[in-house]
Parts: structure tokens; C-alpha cells; sequence
């Protein structure tokens, strides 16, 4: 091969939450003009940290990878050789085997993320996002998202299967960990399941011909709003039971009195629980 060496794109990983991104009730992503517009206010870094496992970080030296933040995810790197000028089939300048992998962690940054989001910011096991299902976990599995349309509660995973995985990761990297991105050259044979490869490379060792693309996407939670009275603490008007959207940016309509109101913040919940301690309602106090 004599082909023109570069570093290309190996895949991408785009991390989104729809509290920092919708405009009001409506979705960012609803038109593409309207996406390009929040992405461009977006910053990742505002609520969580990604980063490679301490193994990864070694890998990514020993195989010529460069792990690359951008506002809305990363994008890892490769060396590679065209097979053939101007073929634009690229190969890369130190083989991945089939079976080799990257760990990327999550960490939860803002101490308000449980309050604008509908999951919790540790868990017992952290939730993980894969190619490859596990052979600890059953069928049907939840592969790591490349539309942004699977909730991440259900990215779960057993003890056992925390267990196996744990082994690749030092003890100060599971503390306080949220979430592991584990991505395999290979990966399982997903097509068949939602129409979507997930394959990194092809089994020949070239790049697949379009970078893969995988998402991570966050719900923003909605609560319902309690207006009280400054003085007094009364409550002057509830939109119970309707919830509405937590949002950083545009407006959520809500009137009364023929007045329209400021929007709830994340800055304070008040949480309505059953007998046996179950969340039943949530609400935003907001004080006029």
C-alpha cells in the first residue's frame, strides 16, 4: 500500500439532553434549522464528563488513535492508509482486531442534573452503552443508539454483568461512575434487528465506508408548577395535574389571570410520595 496516510474519523459519539437543547416545548431537533441553531449554544461539559478508561488511554497511544471533545460528544481518530489512490477505502496503519475495544466513562458534573432529568445520577451499576451485548446479559438487549430514540433507563445491567466489566477499570474510576461506552471493531450483527450496523470496522480490517454515528440522549423531566404567593407562601395558581417541560432555553407558555408567568427552574422540587415512599408527583415551586 502507497496510498495517502491521515488521521480520519473512526466513529463519533454525539451526547445530547433536551433540557440544555429544546427551544420551549419544542424539539431541537424538529427541523434541521432549529438544530443547528441550539447546537451552536450546546456545551456537553455544562452536565458530564467524558473521558477513556486508563487501559483506553494506553490503547489509544498503541494504535495510533486520537480521542477528539467537541461541544456535543467525541470523535475518535485513526491512522490510516488508502488501500489505493483515490479509492477512498481507507485501512488502518496499525490493525484493530476484530475483538479489540474502547472504554469511554461518564461522569455527572452538575448537581442539579436529577432535578432536569428522569434519571438518577448514580446508580448501583452504571448504565452502559454498547455494540456488543454481553454474554451475561439476556436477549432482547438494548445496543447503544445511533437515532437517539431508546431511553437511557434502558441501558441497564446486572451485577454480574458490572462485575465482569469492573475488572477493566481501576477502583477510582468506578466511583461516582454514571455510565460506561464500551465499543467494539466488530460489534454484534445489529441490522438484522433495527436496520442500523454498529460495526466499526469491516472484517476484512478496512473502515467502513461512513463514519458510525452512536448517540446518547437525554430527556429533560416535567413537573408540575406550583406559583406562591412571595409574601405569604400561599398557592396563588397550580398547573396540576398537567406537567410541563424544564427548560434552559425559549419560553413554556403558562398564563393565569391573563398574565403570562415566568418558567420553573431546576433550582428546587418538591416531591409527592405514597405510603411506600414512590414518587407520585413532582413539583416546581415558583415564587411570585
Amino acid at each position: 500500500m502507497s496510498g495517502l496516510k491521515k488521521y480520519i474519523p473512526l466513529f463519533t459519539l454525539n451526547i445530547f439532553h433536551k433540557y440544555l437543547l429544546n427551544d420551549g416545548i419544542t424539539d431541537f431537533d424538529d427541523t434541521p434549522q432549529l438544530k443547528e441553531e441550539q447546537l451552536r449554544k450546546y456545551n456537553l461539559s455544562d452536565f458530564i464528563h467524558i473521558i477513556p478508561s486508563e487501559r483506553t488511554i494506553q490503547d489509544l497511544k498503541g494504535r495510533k488513535l486520537l480521542f477528539k471533545p467537541n461541544n456535543s460528544g467525541i470523535t475518535i481518530y485513526v491512522m490510516a492508509e488508502e488501500t489505493a489512490p483515490n479509492s477512498g477505502i481507507y485501512t488502518p496503519k496499525r490493525t484493530l482486531d476484530q475483538d479489540f475495544s474502547l472504554d469511554l466513562l461518564l461522569y455527572i458534573k452538575d448537581p442539579l442534573f436529577e432535578n432536569y432529568s428522569i434519571v438518577s445520577a448514580v446508580n448501583e451499576t452504571p448504565f452502559y452503552f454498547t455494540n456488543k451485548k454481553p454474554a451475561t446479559e439476556i436477549a432482547p438487549y438494548n445496543y447503544i443508539d445511533t437515532t437517539g430514540t431508546t431511553l437511557i433507563e434502558n441501558y441497564t445491567i446486572s451485577e454480574t454483568t458490572y462485575g465482569e466489566i469492573s475488572k477493566r477499570l481501576a477502583p477510582k474510576e468506578m466511583l461516582q461512575l454514571f455510565g460506561i461506552i464500551s465499543l467494539e471493531m466488530a460489534g454484534d450483527d445489529t441490522f438484522p434487528i433495527d436496520g442500523f450496523a454498529r460495526n466499526i470496522i469491516e472484517l476484512n480490517g478496512d473502515l467502513v465506508a461512513s463514519t458510525p454515528e452512536f448517540k446518547i440522549q437525554f430527556e429533560n423531566r416535567s413537573t408540575i408548577w406550583n406559583y406562591r404567593n412571595t409574601e405569604d407562601d400561599t398557592i396563588l395558581n397550580t398547573s396540576d395535574p398537567q406537567e410541563l417541560p424544564l427548560v434552559k432555553n425559549g419560553i413554556v407558555v403558562y398564563s393565569f389571570d391573563g398574565i403570562e408567568r415566568p418558567v420553573a427552574s431546576p433550582n428546587r422540587l418538591i416531591f409527592e410520595k405514597d405510603i411506600n415512599g414512590n414518587i407520585i408527583k413532582t413539583f416546581s415551586e415558583i415564587y411570585i
